[in-house]
């Protein structure tokens, strides 16, 4: 049988192997054979993925048995882990993470497969997994950087951080994972139980630190399991930060004891709100799978949800919102109660979501809601305002200034609008780009930026966004910086794909997000030559890893609506 993991090794291959292992970026050129889609995809079906499915995304480097020979797993299957100082013990995430795929790898053993005994060398008989440090802290960038081996019978992990064995578990996981479920196999057949190549060499780091997908919980309420059940599917496709935006002109769905009436008046519903005790089970189940939660809370705009329970700290009337809970109402920038409100409940977030970040917004500013109050225009003229775009600054940088929040010492995210209207910004501030050409710009100020642009999933209610799986594929962020330097491009810590909810709840989500938000992973995940082209051998293995993310209760979008092969990039899961 032909494996579809083979690979072409250009000469650089070996320095490739050497940077990835010391997690720096890599620039050699490795890519997947370039397969007829046809051939690729009816393997697949033929033999199943237990040991010819691909890995999604790629690894920086990967090399696995040419001849195609693979190695049976042994029933139960056991994961061990080590951590390389003898009096350090592995963390509870690291922990988690082993008995979570313990679970996942046991499951996959078919109901009829071969009897293999203790030391069978026939068999794979479990997975050695060790970390450098027991230090499980979460700071953005953590490394996720991993190897991974499969040799003389044996399988290892070996990675510096919990995180990078976490990433290094879920290859291991895809590389045996049966995804092809039309297969029946004999129970005598030599693959009748799920099997990794008997050798396999991998050493993989993530291009980008940030690699994330957007939801909003303003327009639609997600329930939290279904936002676990979300994480579950960004672990299986290597992201790692969840931006949740979660207030809006239409509901305010977080709970608060510092302002109570903003939930109690502005959610959709009692049971559609969101606790304390919520989030921290979210952090926990993130954490976990090496995800980070940022939360945003959209100002001053996109706020029309306030005024339910806060009147007295926004701008309404002539030139506002037209009705209740929709765009147009603005919080009010010449009062300091607006200021000692947001303070006090930012700095509630702040701590009830830990973490590194807090997103603030800023995006689409009705500034006639502002011009058109007489009491907002006496206040500009009274301070020398003479455009709206002064008075943005000024309550971006007293927001963030606030007493309380800026003890909390997060680093604040922001929509591209504010960089665009000449905010001034401290600069270890991010920008969200969505929208134009700023990136450059932003850059060239010294910024952080993460990429949006043309990765959205919709736009309103149209759901198809900025298209198909291959455009989100073809994305590429280095295009849109163009002109800037080496080191300025240092500053691009990833992008986002974005899920806006006007016109999607859970019961539709995973078929909009899934499988173009996996197209996008693997462009923020694997080294930038490997992704140039979305071509049809890539189709096939996005059709593969289609079929497990289903397998995995994951109901992702066929990929067949984006030309090639229809029969190859449909494989029956």
């Amino acid at each position: 049988p032909v494996c579809v993991h083979m690979i072409i090794f250009l000469p650089s291959l070996q320095a490739l192997k050497a940077t990835a292992e010391n997690s720096a970026k890599s620039t050699s050129l490795v890519m997947y054979s370039a397969l007829d889609a046809r051939v690729l995809g009816l393997l697949c079906v033929l033999f199943g993925s237990a040991f010819c499915g691909p890995v999604w995304p790629q690894p920086a480097y990967m090399k696995t048995s040419p001849s195609g020979d693979v190695i049976p797993l042994q029933w139960p299957f056991r994961i061990s882990v080590t951590v390389t100082d003898p009096t350090e013990a592995a963390g509870p995430i690291l922990t988690a993470g082993v008995s979570r795929y313990s679970d996942k790898i046991n499951g996959l053993k078919p109901a009829m497969s071969p009897k293999f005994g203790a030391g069978d060398s026939a068999s794979l008989s479990g997975l050695a997994v060790s970390v450098v440090s027991s230090d499980e802290s979460f700071v953005f960038p953590v490394n996720e950087s991993y190897t991974l081996k499969v040799t003389d019978g044996k399988a290892a992990v070996v990675a510096t951080t919990a995180y990078g064995a976490l990433r290094g578990m879920e290859v291991f996981l895809q590389l045996c994972e049966v995804t092809s479920m039309s297969n029946v196999h004999d129970a005598n057949a030599t693959h009748a139980a799920p099997s990794v190549p008997t050798t396999v060499d991998i050493a993989d780091t993530p291009r980008y630190g940030w690699r994330g997908l957007m939801i909003d919980t303003s327009r639609h309420f997600y329930p939290v399991p279904f936002i676990k059940h979300t994480l579950d599917a960004m672990e299986a496709n290597r992201m790692n930060v969840l931006h949740i935006h979660i207030t809006d002109d239409q509901s305010f769905p977080m709970q608060s004891t510092t302002v109570p009436e903003l939930v109690a008046k502005g959610s959709f519903a009692v049971s559609q709100q969101y606790s304390a005790d919520d989030v921290s089970g979210l952090l926990q189940y993130a954490q976990e799978r090496g995800i980070h939660l940022v939360p945003e809370f959209d100002m001053p705009a996109h706020t029309s949800s306030w005024t339910a329970g806060r009147p007295d700290i926004m701008v309404t009337g002539k030139g506002c919102a037209s009705a209740p809970f929709t765009h147009g109402d603005v919080m009010n920038p010449a009062i300091n109660l607006t200021y000692s409100v947001l303070d006090m409940f930012l700095a509630e977030m702040a701590e009830t979501f830990g973490g590194n970040f807090l997103h603030l917004g800023g995006d689409e500013v009705p500034t006639t809601c502002w011009l058109e109050n007489a009491d907002v225009s006496t206040w500009m003229k009274a301070n020398g305002f003479t455009s709206t775009n002064e008075v943005e600054s000024y309550f971006v940088n007293r927001v963030a200034k606030g007493p309380k929040l800026s003890t909390m010492k997060r680093t604040l995210v922001y929509w591209e609008e504010i960089f665009n209207n000449n905010v001034s910004l401290s600069k270890d501030t991010i920008v969200q780009a969505w929208k134009t050409d700023a990136m450059p710009k932003i850059m060239e100020a010294g910024l952080r930026v993460t990429n949006s642009y043309k990765w959205y999933l919709n736009h309103g209610c149209d759901n198809f966004g900025d298209g198909n799986w291959d455009k989100f594929y073809e994305n590429e962020p280095d295009n849109l910086a163009p002109g800037t330097t080496a080191d300025q491009r240092k500053l691009l810590v990833g992008g986002e794909v974005t899920m806006w909810a006007e016109c999607v709840d859970a019961t539709i989500f995973d078929a909009i997000v899934w499988l173009r938000a996996a197209a996008a992973a693997e462009k923020m995940w694997s080294p930038k030559e490997m992704t140039t082209t979305a071509s049809a051998a890539v189709g096939a293995r996005l059709a593969q890893h289609r079929c497990r993310m289903l397998s995995r209760g994951i109901s992702a979008e066929p990929p067949n609506d984006s030309g090639g092969d229809v029969r190859a990039m449909n494989p029956i899961c």
